[in-house]
């Protein structure tokens, strides 16, 4: 019984000291991004981070206490009493069990304390699960990223159809570029899956559009009620006037998709060089340590800080883990299939530093300041470009709609807007207060992309 304490007790003052590690190195890097980028952190962060590693440093200190008692209770036979002293030693402590479920993994958790100990680990226990579920609920992250996974059923519903196809192509090198753009972006396809993809869109789309083509042939469509209405044009004219959406409509979908890795790609990367300044900090501080070069990509990926980048570094690892690849040609193969170029001339430059027996912190912590000090740059961009593009929102926005309104409404007094135009008031006003939608969803959606990740 006592052995299996000792264990339990073990294994949670494990878990309790990666905890504060973990703590540790968020003030750690809170700290750095304040002195060198001059961002002001929530010191409510800071706040819940600093009573987080105290409560658990309470834990820790009350758990490393009872281990001598429980070693001194572990044997095989009973003790005999001593005659000359049989009354209890005053360092001897009382021992119980302490059982309590935990939150976030699920799981039971037993340990052995001494009793004049509980009520203070109990209370301690309480308000460091209190600091750590505000740190998650309020300031922790959980964007999904694109990661590998399965192949969804529209993908084996692609290949049913189009495996052969897009073989042949693939096989005659029509895609070599698109095949890269799919290895940049982490997609779990590829490069035949994804033609397959591409071809069975551009069918059912192209049976959309011949449905709406016949369609319109014979009925037009409106903005205001009846939306639907038989048309009186002849059927030759609506032939010459809407044969192109047969063709456009399908293209459209073709290029859109064949374009969107490469999108989606640069968009990976430019998320992997916001992170990449404190990512190089993080690898620069764990090389002080003299740790093996492989030991400092691993300690990355556990702490789990920088979710982008690490798709990057577990490409990394795998090459060395499973595929046998040295740490030099696994940084290479990883550099050239980077989205983002900053982190290409990183992993090169790491490896010509083990090539040419380069100091690896030298290194990192030169190349550190360099990643910061364009962070600072994209920051001050990014500041002024939102100043012109909110000068701009309040000029097309705000003061466009008040004086088109008031053009039109003069111009309807004088009944000569159904004649400038051709269209009535009520199609008017729906039209604009579509257009100012518009303007705003295309605003958020790009201040959105253009936002960098703090």
């Amino acid at each position: 019984m006592n052995i299996d304490a000792i264990n339990g007790n073990i294994d949670h003052m494990k878990e309790i000291v990666r905890e504060m590690y973990i703590f540790s190195n968020q003030l750690t890097e809170i700290s750095r991004v304040e002195q060198y980028s001059g961002t002001l952190v929530n010191p409510e962060e800071k706040k819940l981070l600093n009573e987080a590693i105290y409560s658990l440093g309470k834990q820790l200190k009350i758990l490393n206490n009872s281990i001598p008692n429980l070693i001194e209770n572990i044997g095989f036979y009973q003790k005999l009493p001593n005659a000359q002293n049989k009354t209890p030693e005053k360092n001897e402590k009382k021992l119980i069990q302490v059982s309590y479920n935990r939150v976030d993994k699920k799981e039971k958790v037993s340990l052995a304390i001494s009793d004049e100990d509980k009520k203070d680990f109990l209370e301690n226990l309480s308000k460091s699960n209190l600091s750590i579920n505000q740190l998650k609920r309020k300031y922790g992250i959980q964007k999904p990223i694109a990661t590998f996974g399965k192949s969804s059923g529209y993908a084996r519903m692609s290949n049913y159809f189009f495996r052969k196809i897009s073989n042949k192509l693939v096989s005659k090198g029509y895609f070599n570029s698109l095949n890269g753009d799919l290895r940049k972006m982490n997609s779990p396809f590829i490069v035949s899956t994804y033609v397959s993809m591409i071809l069975f869109s551009v069918l059912l789309t192209a049976i959309f559009a011949l449905f709406l083509f016949i369609l319109l042939l014979f009925f037009n469509l409106s903005l205001l009620f009846p939306f639907l209405s038989i048309t009186e044009q002849p059927i030759l004219t609506r032939f010459i006037n809407f044969f192109w959406i047969i063709f456009a409509i399908p293209l459209g979908m073709g290029t859109i998709m064949y374009f969107y890795p490469s999108s989606e790609g640069k968009s990976l990367g430019a998320r992997i060089d916001q992170e990449l300044a404190f990512v190089t900090i993080h690898m620069s501080a764990i090389a002080t340590s003299g740790v093996e070069p492989t030991s400092i990509f691993k300690v990355i990926l556990k702490s789990g800080e920088y979710k982008n980048t690490n798709m990057e570094l577990t490409k990394l690892i795998n090459l060395v883990n499973f595929h046998g690849k040295d740490l030099v040609t696994a940084l290479r193969i990883v550099s050239k299939s980077s989205p983002s170029q900053k982190l290409k001339e990183l992993l090169d430059g790491m490896a010509t530093t083990f090539t040419s027996g380069g100091n690896l912190k030298d290194f990192l912590s030169k190349h550190s300041e360099t990643l910061l000090f364009d962070y600072k740059l994209e920051r001050e961009k990014y500041t002024k470009t939102s100043e012109t593009f909110m000068d701009i929102y309040i000029s097309i926005v705000i003061a466009a709609p008040m004086i088109f309104i008031m053009l039109f409404v003069i111009m309807g007094s004088t009944g000569v807007l159904s004649t400038f135009i051709g269209l009535g008031t009520e199609a008017l006003n729906l039209l604009i207060i579509m257009a100012i939608v518009t303007i705003n969803v295309g605003f958020l959606i790009f201040l959105k992309l253009k936002q960098p990740i703090i």
